[in-house]
């Protein structure tokens, strides 16, 4: 259940964030280098916006309604990833450190539960 709702919560978060910055629902074919910094730029963007204007339309919507999740329009699916896709984008493992915080988050919420 936890899981679910966090999940819930993410997703609601990359929608807005979608939604709102539109360049990252169909990027364009920019390096690799540039297009982290247009991630970074964005969710930078879209944080400060979160912050700072309590009466952004995107975030209002949101904010009222719970089960609100918003959806891509039809003219960007073309460019979706499908939901059976696998992370291809390096070879390299997971960092150690990524595995500790994963396993200690599941320990942390399993004791809470």
């Amino acid at each position: 259940r936890i899981h679910s709702s966090k999940r819930n919560c993410i997703e609601r978060a990359f929608g807005v964030w979608k939604m709102k910055w539109q360049i990252l629902l169909k990027m364009p074919s920019y390096s690799i280098e540039t297009q982290k910094m247009i991630v970074a730029a964005t969710m930078a963007l879209h944080n400060y916006v979160r912050f700072h204007d309590k009466s952004d339309l995107h975030f209002v919507r949101c904010d009222r309604d719970p089960d609100y999740v918003p959806t891509i329009p039809e003219r960007y699916k073309k460019f979706v990833v499908p939901t059976n896709a696998s992370d291809t984008s390096t070879s390299e493992e997971n960092g150690v450190d990524m595995d500790l915080f994963r396993n200690q988050l599941a320990t942390d919420i399993a004791l809470g539960w």
